[in-house]
């Protein structure tokens, strides 16, 4: 049963070991294209009177005022605005570790090791 529980223990420890935190690469968009298209309608027509004139025969006096210039036009404009832009590729810059994190890394194994040995002879004093 000692043995059963030393292997669990082992195995949860390795399980840890083994799961730990990784770096992981995100893909950024190095291209990005954008289109804008803006339609424009402008009306330019012209609506001009071209002339109004009254004409005399005997005693009536004619007056002709429909005589209108019409002129309709629609101008339809589409601009289309492409634009792309290049996105550089980010590059990792890794930061210098400061002197306790580097004696963090150089001895935590060790020190992690020695306590899961106190661990295993605590075990086997309680169960003996």
């Amino acid at each position: 049963m000692k043995w059963l529980l030393c292997i669990f223990i082992s195995l949860i420890t390795l399980g840890g070991w083994l799961s730990s935190c990784r770096t992981q690469y995100i893909p950024v968009e190095t291209i990005k294209t954008e289109y804008r298209t803006r339609d424009s309608i402008r009306y330019d027509s012209i609506y001009h009177r071209d002339s109004v004139y009254m004409t005399v025969k005997g005693d009536t006096v004619y007056l002709y005022k429909y005589k209108y210039l019409y002129k309709y036009q629609y101008i339809n404009k589409t601009d289309t605005l492409i634009k792309t832009d290049s996105i550089p590729i980010p590059y990792p810059i890794e930061k210098q570790l400061s002197k306790w994190q580097k004696f963090k890394l150089d001895f935590g194994g060790a020190a992690m090791l020695i306590v899961i040995m106190i661990v295993i002879v605590i075990l086997k004093n309680l169960k003996m």
